[in-house]
């Protein structure tokens, strides 16, 4: 009886201990916490690195027509027509080789420019055909969607406005899982290079200076889970009395069937 209390004890104390080093801390899951690497400008500022984003087939562009007083709407009918208005309209996609195509000024090759590049382009084609110098257009991207897969809810967002954070991307999906690894939230991004993926840490207020800080459009975020839900421990104490309990009765079980035989 004595070694079963020995053994019992043992078990007792080296179950806690492993219990308690696997509990997950305050550390882990507390997002943009302070950190001696962030970078700040001359004037103490958080020294942001935003990538500038360059179109890519399939992608959805919003083109605005704003007219000074006194242009001819009449003039610019055919061009409005298409889905691209003043409000924005439904936008135009970026075909498989690269171009878009407008009605009257035909074909206009965008993928591979900045916003403001394809900006420029469509304007410069558009005043070849139409004599409205008072007129200006304006280009966007009709929203950015992304992609976020793992321990959050799962699916496709789209935000409609020009810039978007990683923790905006986040915090659309409404969820707060404890089991969510945040220091290595992995991110898929495809660019004209092609596809390459990294890893970020969210719990270190450095991540603002990643350029992997803005999410682009077409992102895919993978968020893979702690290790401790794999072990099923670390949720919160009674996860810890519980797996403890459960490995004596066990032991207890065993010895007893053997004791009888």
């Amino acid at each position: 009886m004595l070694n079963l209390k020995s053994t019992l004890t043992k078990t007792f104390i080296l179950l806690i201990i492993m219990n308690l080093f696997s509990c997950i801390s305050l550390k882990d899951v507390q997002l943009i916490q302070p950190d001696p690497n962030l970078k700040l400008d001359a004037n103490g500022k958080i020294s942001f690195e935003k990538p500038e984003y360059h179109i890519q087939k399939n992608d959805q562009i919003l083109i605005n027509i704003s007219s000074a007083a006194g242009a001819s709407m009449g003039i610019l009918s055919d061009f409005i027509t298409s889905g691209n208005n003043t409000q924005g309209g439904n936008g135009v996609y970026v075909r498989q080789d690269g171009a878009i195509e407008l009605p009257r000024i035909g074909k206009i090759k965008l993928e591979g420019l900045t916003i403001e590049q394809a900006r420029k382009k469509i304007q410069d084609e558009f005043y070849k055909i139409y004599d409205e110098k008072g007129t200006f257009i304006d280009v966007n991207l009709a929203g950015i969607e992304y992609t976020i897969v793992g321990e959050v809810q799962q699916g496709t967002y789209r935000a409609n406005k020009r810039d978007l954070t990683i923790l905006e991307a986040f915090s659309k999906t409404g969820t707060n899982n404890i089991y969510a690894d945040l220091k290595n939230i992995r991110i898929i991004r495809t660019d004209l290079d092609g596809t390459k993926q990294v890893y970020v840490d969210l719990t270190k207020e450095s991540i603002m200076n990643s350029e992997y800080y803005w999410i682009q459009n077409n992102d895919i975020i993978v968020v893979n889970p702690r290790k401790e839900k794999v072990w099923g421990v670390g949720l919160n104490p009674l996860t810890v009395v519980t797996t403890v309990m459960g490995a004596i009765a066990t032991i207890l079980g065993v010895y007893l069937f053997f004791d009888k035989i």
